[in-house]
């Protein structure tokens, strides 16, 4: 199977984070197309709101989402609207603060040839030992599993024709967090696998875009910190009573 597509979000002042993403894709002779990301503290409150809803986010979540965060959502849908639009049967999502493992490559051919198997596959774990509920081999040294919990975090991960049209379809408008929401996969059906361990790591001590654009008032206050404890209860009952049955797809062998 041939290398899927792969799409780098990064912002037009990001330079250097491109420069550095490029030359690691290079090297490992991964063609690529940059994403422009949306730079959510240029944004009035009205193109804010395209797609963040206040109301959803007082209702689903524990503050508000700063600008960063809103922008960054609104990146990752204009990548899902460019899997849907060209009709690719699954593309790789990238953040630019990422290092990224040789294995990436054959892992995604991998992927590629079974995407009616999955939605979304994530590249990156921040856990030494996540609680894993079954999984294959996809590589001498990585397996594809599905989690416990699935994955937090955005920074490398494919995603299917159909998880794209059930992502869109589920979170055009949004008022979490783009990873949250997709941790939360009951609400839209996505079939969430991940691999472990990474094939992407974060770059240790980067900056974070999202925090540089924090003009807006994110802080969790009282009634926040009490609404995050029924979210979490009833996360955590969701968790316990809508399980994932597709088995994990075998797409390698040792022989």
């Amino acid at each position: 199977m041939s290398m899927p597509p792969v799409f780098v979000i990064n912002l037009d002042k990001s330079t250097e984070r491109m420069a550095k993403i490029s030359e690691r894709l290079n090297q490992l002779g991964i063609s690529y197309e940059r994403i422009p990301g949306v730079y959510g503290a240029d944004l009035s409150q009205q193109e804010l709101e395209v797609n963040y809803d206040p109301k959803l986010n007082a209702k689903k979540y524990r503050r508000e989402l700063p600008c960063g965060e809103i922008g960054c959502y609104m990146s990752h849908i204009k990548a899902w609207r460019m899997i849907v639009d060209r009709g690719l049967s699954c593309a790789i999502i990238l953040e630019d603060d990422i290092t990224i493992e040789e294995e990436l490559k054959t892992i995604a051919k991998r992927l590629a040839g079974a995407t009616d198997k999955f939605d979304i596959v994530k590249f990156f774990c921040s856990k030494k030992k996540p609680k894993i509920v079954s999984s294959n081999a996809i590589g001498p040294d990585h397996r594809l599993c599905r989690f416990k919990k699935v994955l937090s975090g955005n920074q490398g991960q494919l995603i299917t024709y159909n998880g794209a049209v059930k992502l869109l379809s589920a979170y055009e408008r949004f008022g979490r967090p783009v990873d949250v929401d997709i941790q939360h996969w009951w609400e839209s059906g996505i079939n969430v696998l991940g691999i472990f361990p990474s094939v992407v790591k974060r770059i240790e001590h980067a900056s974070s875009d999202i925090d540089t654009q924090d003009t807006r008032k994110n802080k969790t206050t009282t009634i926040g910190s009490l609404r995050n404890i029924v979210l979490k209860l009833n996360y955590e009952f969701n968790l316990l009573t809508k399980v994932q049955t597709k088995p994990i797809p075998k797409l390698y062998n040792k022989g």
